[in-house]
């Protein structure tokens, strides 16, 4: 890696770490470390809620396919749009009004203590196996771009996350969120128009363009892939935990819904501009040798000048360090409220339960790490890894949880009898996989997302038809869904400590780095880009952080005196 791209990229963990400090010494409490103290603003949560979600891996994966198959990775993606819509509508204002602080707490009030206990233990494994991949992602990137060994990229933003996650709890995921997407949005938009002049403009790009590159579908990815991936999307979003995690931690109703629009809106918009690149890098990087997993990396490393390489690693290590922060302080919420506080140690003290959240989210991320590792020897396909995981065992975890918010008949047998059904379908799947190795390994995704989903689903709908909930289990879900239809309350009416002070830190401080190296100031070659990009991102710190400051001036030039005509 050239000098000025490390730079950038030091500058950017210091600044993250920085960012955790700030917050371990305003944490207090499991809600406030867990749940931001229920006082998220909803333009934080929401841009939060897509960085929870689109990490490396959606943008290294993403744009490959887009090389190999055209559109029709957007037509994948952008399952997620609706999807998203879908939830926001449905569960949004539920999980907010169970007033938990994590996303199986409630299963207790609904169901059983037994039950909450078997989707907290079933969860983990997910998670872990989720931010792995997200870590295996952003270690290819890393080694195709820089030179870098894999395991030490992945080694760095694994500890670097783990570290500041560690120490500031959820405000520290929020807050570096919103930096990051600021970091991953400019550079997205800016590789897009960089990519195109590559190939020659967009009339030559269409030209040379493979056949039905531009189709919304390609072979082997069907319309019928696209519904399968569609469910697929809904169960990975509607039971996401720290996507649930983004609507129960804000102040009201409203915002909870807000944090779902603005997050759909998001999933529309910015997937094009990085699967558009990978696609017109189909015309200047030649397909044959290529893995397409590195096409980002290298297209990034060939059109890019010095120091905004760095800044293009520092933002896919961004969108990682995103996943993996609200992964990890979500599955430490989950076993130390549902497992240590309610199972091992009742009593335990705030204090207590602090260390032990910290010790926690520590052990998840050295697990996922270690996992990320194991993926990278064995040379495991990502997308595939990723389709099958969740194909297998995402339909059982989730669905019987989604079914307590909506139904009112579903009963703790019920839920029981559907996890049991799906991970009964997803463990047979998972064997005849490895038995028969089918040769069709798109068909053979969809049968994997489509029968578990389906075989969950009927089992639940029949235990609600027929062993519904009744007697004293049955009074137990009245008073529980009553609380769901009851607008919940204002969390608090006291007015929070704006983030935008220090999410305007950050991004000043990367966009002064820019700019020192962009005016060759300190010895690296002037480049206009590099310093435009570095000034964009010292305006949009300045503004954010004199933003009140800016107002009230505002006001006392263009607000009229009473009495003035």
């Amino acid at each position: 890696m050239r000098p000025a791209d490390l730079a950038v990229l030091c500058a950017y963990f210091a600044t993250m770490l920085a960012v955790g400090a700030f917050y371990a010494r305003r944490i207090h409490s499991l809600d406030s470390y867990f749940a931001g103290g229920k006082q998220l603003p909803w333009w934080l949560a929401g841009v939060s809620f897509l960085m929870s979600y689109v990490s490396a891996l959606s943008i290294v994966v993403y744009a490959g396919l887009g090389y190999q198959f055209g559109l029709t990775a957007l037509s994948i993606y952008w399952t997620t749009v609706p999807a998203t819509i879908l939830i926001t509508l449905t569960l949004a204002r539920r999980w907010r009004r169970t007033g938990i602080i994590t996303p199986v707490e409630f299963l207790e009030t609904r169901f059983s203590a037994f039950l909450r206990q078997v989707f907290a233990w079933s969860g983990v494994p997910l998670k872990v196996i989720d931010e792995g991949l997200k870590i295996v992602a952003i270690g290819i990137f890393v080694s195709v771009g820089t030179g870098l060994k894999p395991a030490e990229a992945m080694i760095a933003v694994g500890l670097i996350t783990l570290a500041y996650t560690t120490m500031g709890g959820l405000w520290a995921v929020v807050i570096t969120d919103f930096a990051q997407f600021v970091l991953v949005t400019t550079v997205i938009v800016m590789l897009l128009p960089l990519s195109l002049r590559a190939a020659g403009g967009w009339r030559r790009f269409m030209a040379q363009a493979p056949r039905g590159f531009f189709h919304p579908v390609h072979w082997p990815y069907g319309w019928t892939y696209v519904g399968a991936f569609f469910v697929l999307s809904t169960l990975s979003l509607a039971g996401n935990w720290s996507l649930i995690q983004k609507f129960y931690s804000t102040r009201s109703d409203r915002e909870c819904r807000r944090v779902g629009w603005l997050a759909s809106f998001l999933f529309l918009i910015l997937p094009p501009l990085w699967i558009l690149s990978g696609m017109a890098a189909r015309i200047f990087l030649a397909p044959a040798g290529i893995d397409p997993q590195t096409v980002y990396a290298r297209l990034s490393a060939s059109l890019l000048p010095p120091g905004m390489l760095g800044l293009v690693v520092a933002a896919l290590f961004a969108a990682t360090m995103s996943v993996l922060s609200s992964g990890y302080n979500v599955t430490a919420a989950v076993l130390t409220v549902d497992v240590h506080q309610r199972w091992i140690h009742p009593r335990a003290s705030p204090d207590e339960l602090l260390v032990v959240g910290r010790v926690l989210t520590c052990a998840i991320g050295l697990l996922a790490l270690a996992l990320a590792l194991a993926v990278t020897d064995f040379h495991w396909t990502i997308f595939n890894t990723m389709v099958e995981a969740f194909s297998f065992f995402l339909p059982p975890t989730v669905l019987p949880m989604l079914a307590g918010l909506l139904s009112r008949r579903l009963s703790s047998r019920g839920a029981l009898a559907g996890f049991a059904v799906g991970i009964l379908a997803g463990a047979a799947l998972l064997g005849y996989q490895a038995w028969a190795r089918p040769a069709n390994a798109a068909s053979f995704q969809e049968w994997s997302i489509f029968l578990p989903t389906a075989l969950t689903l009927l089992t639940l709908c029949g235990a609600a038809l027929w062993l519904p909930a009744q007697g004293a289990e049955g009074e137990q879900v009245a008073r529980f869904f009553l609380r769901l239809e009851e607008p919940a309350a204002l969390t608090s009416d006291r007015e929070v400590a704006s983030p935008a002070p220090i999410v305007g830190l950050v991004i000043l401080v990367m966009g002064l780095v820019l700019t020192l190296l962009g005016s060759g100031i300190v010895g690296v070659h002037a480049n206009g880009l590099t310093a435009s990009t570095g000034a964009f991102f010292v305006a949009i710190g300045i503004w954010m952080r004199g933003g009140r400051a800016m107002r009230a001036v505002s006001t006392l030039f263009w607000r009229r005196p009473r009495g003035a005509r």
